[in-house]
């Protein structure tokens, strides 16, 4: 497995090959983004935009996008859209996860951040109207 990152001036050139792995996501959503706005802030430096490639089928078999994320005492690597070929998740979650902390430690970001919108539980406020809209992980980098 393969992790590229798209620089902006190239999402042009492989926007059509991305955007079928990052729709899927965006349908969990409350429809607040779009994949045109997705494609928009890449070129413009606000998200990356990542390309998981496999070797030896010599094909992208997913793609996903990241941003940083700016709080006043810290700087995160938010996890935004993933998208990835049938159940091939396994196969290359740990080349991600190193990638991800890779560019963590290139560019001083303190943690990781992934936020899930498919988790279907919260069953204490849910007849009051409320359902869970996502669940955030987090992991401390050691960036020393």
């Amino acid at each position: 497995m393969i992790i590229y990152q798209v620089e902006p001036q190239h999402v042009d050139i492989i926007w059509t090959h991305a955007v079928s792995f990052l729709r899927k996501p965006l349908e969990t959503g409350l429809g607040e983004v779009e994949v045109d706005d997705i494609k928009e802030w890449i070129k413009g430096g606000v998200q990356q935009l990542w390309l998981i490639l496999d070797e030896k089928e010599q094909k992208i078999i997913g793609a996903y996008t990241t941003q940083i994320t700016i709080y006043p005492h810290k700087r995160h690597l938010r996890a935004y859209l993933m998208g990835i070929e049938g159940n091939r998740l396994n196969e290359c979650i740990e080349q991600i996860s190193l990638t991800a902390e890779e560019f963590c430690k290139k560019n001083n970001l303190s943690h990781i951040e992934i936020i899930s919108h498919r988790d279907g539980w919260e069953r204490v406020l849910s007849n009051k109207g409320y359902k869970k809209y996502s669940t955030v992980l987090v992991k401390e980098m050691n960036n020393d």
